[in-house]
C-alpha cells in the first residue's frame, strides 16, 4: 500500500471578505520533499501556509496531513512547524537561547519529560552550529544567529512537516546566501518535508526539489526549478519566474514547425510546440536573456536584429546587457558569460536568436484571464 503524501489539499479554497485569496488549491507534497511556493505579494503564499498550519480556518476543501483529515486538528496537534519572516518578533527578548528553544518544545501536547529536553537542545543547538549562544540572549546575537534560533525552536519539536514563510527575506544579501546552504543541509540532515514560501525567484530555484508557482490565488505550475524555467505553463510563470524579455506580437504564418510573428521589433520566427489553437492570432514570444546572441554571430541566427547598446554591468560571473531597438519603447535583456568583448562597436551591434530558443504563448495563457499585454503594462 502506498504511503501518504505529507501534505494532500484538495479544492481549497479561502476568501477575506469578498476577496478570493485562494482559490480550489489541489496541491501534493512527498514525505521528505522540499517544496517551494512562489509568486507576487498578495498571490496567497502565506494564507496557504497558515491554513495548512491551523493559524487561518478555510472556507471550504480538504486539507491532509500524513492521511489525517485536519477539519478537527487543533494547531498545537498537527505536529507542523512554523518559521516567520519576522524571527525578532517571535523571539522572547527577556528569555535565553535555551528558554526560547524550550519554549517551542512546551507547546506540543506531548512534551517530553524534563531529562530529555536539554539533550534535546543541545542536539539542534550544535545542528545549527550555534551552541555557543545556549545561555545568551536575542539581543546578544546578529541577525543570523538569531535566525536560526528561531530555526531551532522549531525543529527541536521534531515536526512531521515544517512550514517557513519566506525566513530569510530580512536577512543581508551575504547571510541570505549563506542561510540558503543551511536550509539545503538541514532538509538533508533531517530529510523531513520542507515547504517554503519566498518571492525570492533565485531562492526558489536554489532550494527547490519543486517549485509551486502562484498567482492570483491559484496555482499556474508545478514542477522542478528545471522544469517551470525551461518550459513555463504560460506568460506569466515565464515572466516571473526567471528573467525574460516578453514582445507582444500578431502570428502571421504558421507551419507544422514554426510561427511567424510580428512584433514591435520585426517578423520573428518561433518553434511550434504543436499545441498551440490554430485560431490565434496574437500572442506573446519569450525569449531568456542568456539565449539571445549578442555582437558576434547575431547575424547567423534565424532572427536578427540591429539594436544600440544602452547600458552593460559585469557581475563577476556574468555581464548583463540593455540594448534597445529603434520604434520600440522597451529596452531587451542580454546576459553572457564572464566579459566579452565582441560584442559591436560604437554602441551599434546586433542580437539574435534561433527559433527553439523562444516561446510562443496564446495571449490568454495566463490564469484568470490575464492578458500578457495587461501583464507587461503592470511591469512599467
Amino acid at each position: 500500500m502506498a504511503a501518504h503524501p505529507a501534505i494532500r489539499i484538495d479544492s481549497l479554497r479561502k476568501t477575506f471578505a469578498d476577496e478570493v485569496v485562494l482559490d480550489h488549491i489541489d496541491l501534493s507534497v512527498t514525505d521528505g520533499e522540499f517544496c517551494v511556493v512562489i509568486g507576487p505579494s498578495g498571490c496567497g503564499k502565506s494564507t496557504l501556509l497558515k491554513c495548512i498550519a491551523g493559524i487561518s480556518d478555510p472556507d471550504g476543501g480538504e486539507i491532509h496531513l500524513r492521511g489525517r483529515d485536519t477539519e478537527s486538528v487543533p494547531t498545537r496537534d498537527r505536529n507542523v512547524g512554523l518559521v516567520f519572516q519576522e524571527f525578532e518578533e517571535t523571539l522572547f527578548p527577556h528569555k535565553t537561547v535555551e528558554e526560547n528553544i524550550e519554549f517551542g518544545l512546551r507547546q506540543q501536547s506531548d512534551t517530553p519529560p524534563a531529562e530529555q529536553i536539554e539533550d534535546r537542545i543541545d542536539e539542534v543547538l550544535d545542528l545549527l552550529a550555534i551552541s555557543h549562544t545556549k545561555s545568551s540572549y536575542p539581543d546578544e546575537l546578529s541577525g543570523g544567529q538569531q535566525q536560526r534560533v528561531e530555526l531551532a525552536r522549531q525543529l527541536v519539536r521534531d515536526c512531521d512537516i515544517t512550514l517557513f514563510d519566506d525566513p530569510l527575506a530580512d536577512l543581508d544579501y551575504k547571510l541570505q546566501k549563506r542561510m540558503e546552504i543551511e536550509m539545503r543541509r538541514l532538509h538533508e540532515e533531517l530529510e523531513s518535508t520542507f515547504l517554503y514560501v519566498t518571492h525570492n525567484q533565485d531562492q526558489a530555484l536554489k532550494l527547490a526539489d519543486r517549485l509551486i508557482v502562484m498567482n492570483d490565488g491559484e496555482i499556474e505550475q508545478i514542477g522542478t526549478p528545471e522544469e517551470v524555467y525551461t518550459n513555463p505553463a504560460n506568460a506569466f510563470v515565464g515572466r516571473f519566474v526567471g528573467d525574460s524579455n516578453l514582445l507582444i506580437g500578431e502570428v502571421v504564418r504558421r507551419t507544422d514547425d514554426e510561427i511567424r510573428v510580428e512584433t514591435p521589433i520585426g517578423e520573428l520566427s518561433v518553434a511550434s510546440s504543436g499545441d498551440q489553437p490554430a485560431t490565434t492570432v496574437e500572442g506573446a514570444v519569450l525569449v531568456r536573456p542568456e539565449d539571445v546572441v549578442i555582437g558576434e554571430g547575431a547575424a547567423r541566427c534565424r532572427n536578427s536584429v540591429d539594436v544600440v547598446l544602452e547600458g552593460e554591468t559585469y557581475t563577476g560571473e556574468v555581464t548583463e546587457y540593455s540594448v534597445s531597438v529603434s520604434g520600440y519603447d522597451n529596452e531587451i535583456q542580454v546576459v553572457k558569460p564572464g566579459k566579452p568583448d565582441d560584442v559591436g562597436d560604437n554602441n551599434e551591434t546586433k542580437i539574435g536568436f534561433d527559433p527553439d530558443a523562444a516561446k510562443f504563448f496564446e495571449e490568454m495563457s495566463v490564469t484568470g484571464q490575464l492578458q500578457v499585454r495587461d501583464l507587461l503594462e503592470a511591469e512599467q
